[in-house]
C-alpha cells in the first residue's frame, strides 16, 4: 500500500473517530479505576463487622477472598474449609468458634496477626500442655501425669457426652481436672469444661474436637501430647484487602454452612 493509499484509507474523519474511540475508552478505564478505588477505599474504612449487612461490600470481597483463600490457606485448612482433625487443623465451617465469636473482626485479626506465630498481637494465651512429658508446660509449673492419672482424665471428659462404666475413675479424672496442683484442667477450661473463646481452650462438652474423632485414643494423645497449633502473620505477606477479604470470605463460608446446620460454634485456629 502506497502513502496516498494509506492517507486516503485513514482520512480526517476515521482519524476524528479513532481519537474519539480513545478517548472514550481512556475516560471509560478511568471511571473504572476510580470506582475500583473507591470501593476499595469503603470496603477498608468501614468497620468490619458491618460487612455482612452490605451486600455490595459482600460481593467486593467475595470475589478476592475465594481465589486468596485457595493460595495461602487451603493447603492447611482444605480446599472446603474443613480441616484436618488428624493434624488438628481446625474446621473453619462447623459452628465452633475456637477463637472468639465468629465476627469478621475477630477473623481479620487472627489472620493478620496469627496464633502463636511470634507476633506480638498474635494469640499466645494458652496452649495444650503434653502431660505425659517431663515438663509439660512453659507457661507455668504442671507436674507431669502418668499412663494410669492420663487415663482418668480421659474417662472422666468421655463422660461429659456418654455415660463411663467406671464410675471410680470418672471420680478419679474428675479430681485432677479441678486439682489446681495437678491437672489443673480448670485454669482454661473452665469449672463446666466449656472453654473460654478467650484464650483458645475448646468446650469439652461438645461433639466436635480439633484433634481426632473423639475417640478414647484421640483424646487420651491431646492429653498426654499436647497441642501447640500455630497460624502464620499474614500482615507483612499480604495487602489490607486480601486480608479483610479472606475475613469475609470465611465468615460468608461459615453463615452459609450454618444454614443447613442445627447451630453451635466453629474453631478458628
Amino acid at each position: 500500500m502506497t502513502a496516498r493509499q494509506r492517507k486516503r484509507r485513514f482520512g480526517p474523519a476515521t482519524r476524528l473517530m479513532l481519537a474519539v474511540a480513545l478517548v472514550l475508552f481512556l475516560v471509560v478505564a478511568g471511571v473504572l479505576v476510580a470506582q475500583e478505588r473507591a470501593e476499595r477505599a469503603r470496603f477498608l474504612m468501614v468497620s468490619a463487622d458491618a460487612i455482612p449487612g452490605d451486600p455490595e461490600l459482600v460481593r467486593y470481597a467475595m470475589a478476592r477472598g475465594p481465589s486468596a483463600y485457595a493460595e495461602h490457606c487451603a493447603f492447611c485448612h482444605g480446599a472446603h474449609l474443613q480441616g484436618d482433625p488428624v493434624r488438628a487443623v481446625p474446621n473453619l465451617i462447623d459452628h465452633d468458634w475456637l477463637y472468639g465469636t465468629g465476627r469478621v473482626s475477630e477473623i481479620e485479626h487472627v489472620i493478620l496477626y496469627g496464633i502463636r506465630s511470634g507476633n506480638s498481637r498474635g494469640w499466645d494465651l494458652a496452649h495444650m500442655p503434653a502431660f505425659a512429658s517431663a515438663h509439660p508446660y512453659n507457661l507455668y509449673n504442671l507436674p507431669f501425669l502418668g499412663p494410669d492419672d492420663i487415663d482418668a482424665v480421659t474417662t472422666y471428659v468421655l463422660s461429659f457426652q456418654h455415660p463411663q462404666s467406671d464410675a471410680a475413675a470418672v471420680e478419679r479424672g474428675k479430681r485432677i481436672f479441678y486439682d489446681v496442683n495437678k491437672g489443673n484442667c480448670i485454669d482454661c477450661h473452665g469449672t463446666d469444661a466449656k472453654g473460654d473463646s478467650a484464650i483458645g481452650a475448646p468446650d469439652l462438652t461438645d461433639a466436635i474436637w480439633l484433634r481426632g474423632d473423639g475417640s478414647r485414643q484421640a483424646v487420651w494423645d491431646s492429653i498426654a501430647y499436647g497441642l501447640t497449633g500455630r497460624c502464620p502473620a499474614w500482615i507483612a505477606e499480604l495487602p489490607p484487602v486480601t486480608v479483610r477479604a479472606l475475613a469475609v470470605y470465611v465468615h460468608n463460608a461459615a453463615a452459609k454452612a450454618g444454614e443447613t446446620s442445627l447451630g453451635g460454634r466453629t474453631k478458628l485456629e
